[in-house]
């Protein structure tokens, strides 16, 4: 009896010893790469550190059922000696290993489908204590018309590197106007419209960041921008236009509202979209503090991101018609690369909606929710025109930071979003849905570009159909452009520019990315072919360029409907910046 005891003890300090190695391999996996965090759920068995885990979990159970029922089994006499009660104890013991197994089994699926940003409970726990480099918890701290008091709330450092990078959010046409603050100026882009891209296509690229499109209209703290195209309204779209609401009701074409998870707002009492919608209200909300330490010390680290599993939203059942973002310290004073700071990029998700091109059997991002708007250091505005918006449940909303300091001093900063907001319960504004197209979709956002000019293409078959209203690109320095065409039509829908040299606190860098906005910049059907065109002309060979554009669909079957944009407003003009674009450096995406 004392050999059969021995050797459960043995099988549990076997366990034990298990258990330990596969948390340290776990733990370093997750420290060699960042986005681990982000591709596997807490059981997923690919990671070796997960399989000794629960390897070493069975044999401490066995150890510990085996070794309890050996004492039973030799007890000398009494009710514990009686084989009823050792049977009593296996039966209890074997059923409750099975439950606790049968919930592990649901939970490993359940949680990781729903799950937003991060993976939760242990997962997100221990992702915050691998990398340390950017792990500064950054607090919701939101100031300015009613948006105060936001709860503090931990930031687990999330992985995927560049991989969902920020960008084309949109961005005006002409110089940035300079009146209010300065964060406004710089939040504005500055450019015009250039010519056709080149034609053929190279070989299938990727990248991630982009966001709403649009160039910037009055602030709240000032002018900003003029939009694309700067000598024109946006148009008024036909009185046919159905009304408003995420149902999108009159016009039998499947609208953003079926992706929702509240009721959208009611169709019938709509205006059309035009000059009588909504103007809207202005609020200001912000992440952080995010602390990020010297360059030496980490500040300069590469792929080091931050997920805020829950950040403040400046509205529930609303749409939002305007979206600004910045990187500012505390007293609201822009951080940009004149100080040594750089908003590497900022994404924002909506929990349990559809991501259009990443959907969520995609373990990352998709798993995340719906990307809505993401800003690169470009910080380019979002603006659709006037009647459309993006619908914005009841839903969490999350966000992934990665910011660069390349200051020998450490810095406290945050991100602030002004926002233009309406209640959907008010009418008058159609719903949006976002499609995020990238050079390297569903994964690190990052592709390679050669030495000199060169085009790259990625082409993804659109499941909507619809017009589209807004787009914007995102390049990394060394990139001209973007072009978004659709394929199947031979239709070229966008070309968005980058812009630099105008702004000292962009010390060279990439300052803007110009955008289309209109009420019928193009038209896409479900089953067509839309083509992403990514153009570089860079001074090296580029391992990590970006190429992402994000376009904004208002979901309908009335594709005649609006106005056509004009060229200008596509940005099929002459470049706005003769010059060889700036090279990626060290001072910029990299330490």
């Amino acid at each position: 009896m004392t050999k059969r005891l021995g050797l459960f003890l043995g099988l549990g300090f076997g366990g034990v010893v298990l258990l330990l190695t596969g948390l340290a391999w776990d733990a370093l996996a997750h420290a060699n790469d960042p986005g681990l965090a982000g591709r596997e759920g807490i059981f997923t068995l690919r990671n070796p550190g997960h399989v000794l885990l629960g390897l070493g979990i069975g044999l401490v159970l066995v150890s510990l059922i085996g070794g309890c029922e050996t004492l039973l089994a030799s007890s000398a006499g009494g009710r514990w000696a009686r084989p009823g009660v050792r049977q009593a104890f296996l039966a209890g013991s074997t059923a409750l290993v099975v439950t606790a197994a049968a919930v592990t089994s649901w939970a490993a699926g359940s949680a990781h489908d729903h799950s937003a940003a991060g993976h939760g409970g242990a997962k997100g726990s221990l992702a915050s204590s691998v990398d340390g480099s950017h792990a500064h918890g950054p607090d919701r701290v939101a100031s300015g018309n009613g948006a105060a008091g936001i709860a503090a709330g931990g930031a687990a450092p999330l992985a995927a590197g560049h991989d969902h990078g920020p960008a084309g959010d949109g961005t005006a046409a002409g110089d940035a106007g300079a009146a209010g603050d300065a964060a406004a100026g710089d939040a504005a882009a500055a450019h015009g419209h250039p010519a056709a891209g080149t034609s053929g296509r190279a070989g299938s690229s990727h990248d991630h960041d982009a966001s709403g499109a649009a160039s910037t209209g009055r602030g709240p703290s000032g002018p900003g921008s003029a939009a694309a195209g700067a000598t024109h309204d946006h148009g008024t779209a036909s009185a046919g236009e159905p009304g408003p609401g995420p149902a999108a009701a009159g016009d039998g074409g499947a609208a953003a509202g079926e992706h929702h998870h509240d009721p959208g707002p009611g169709a019938g009492a709509a205006q059309p979209p035009g000059s009588g919608a909504p103007q809207g209200t202005w609020v200001e909300v912000r992440t952080g503090p995010f602390v990020i330490p010297p360059e030496n010390a980490g500040g300069g680290a590469d792929h080091s991101d931050i997920v805020v599993p829950t950040l403040t939203k400046p509205c529930s059942n609303c749409f939002l018609q305007q979206l600004e973002p910045d990187l500012v310290y505390a007293d609201g004073t822009p951080a940009n690369l004149d100080t040594g700071l750089m908003l590497h990029h900022a994404v924002l998700f909506s929990a349990g909606r559809p991501d259009a091109t990443c959907g969520p059997s995609e373990p990352f991002p998709g798993k995340l929710g719906q990307r809505f708007f993401a800003a690169g250091n470009e910080r380019t505005p979002g603006l659709f025109p006037p009647g459309f918006g993006y619908y914005v449940d009841s839903g969490n909303w999350s966000g992934i930071f990665h910011i660069m300091n390349h200051s020998a001093e450490a810095r406290s900063v945050y991100f602030r979003l002004n926002v233009r907001w309406s209640p959907a319960k008010d009418g008058g504004i159609l719903p949006l849905t976002p499609l995020w197209l990238d050079m390297n979709n569903c994964r690190t956002s990052e592709y390679a570009v050669p030495a000199g000019p060169s085009s790259s293409h990625w082409t993804w078959t659109s499941n909507v159909t619809g017009r589209i209203v807004a787009t914007a690109g995102h390049v990394h320095n060394g990139g001209l452009r973007t072009t978004l065409s659709n394929q199947t039509t031979a239709e070229r829908l966008c070309t968005s520019w980058a812009g630099w040299g105008k702004k000292p606190a962009y010390q060279g860098s990439i300052e803007s990315m110009s955008a289309c906005t209109w009420d019928r910049v193009g038209t896409v059907k479900k089953g067509q072919v839309l083509d992403l065109e990514t153009a570089y002309d860079a001074p090296q060979a580029l391992s990590d360029a970006m190429g992402i554009m994000m376009a904004f669909v208002f979901e309908t079957t009335d594709l005649a409907a609006g106005t056509p944009a004009s060229p200008n407003v596509r940005g099929e003009g002459p470049a706005p910046v003769e010059s060889t674009p700036p090279p990626s450096s060290g001072h910029d995406h990299h330490s």
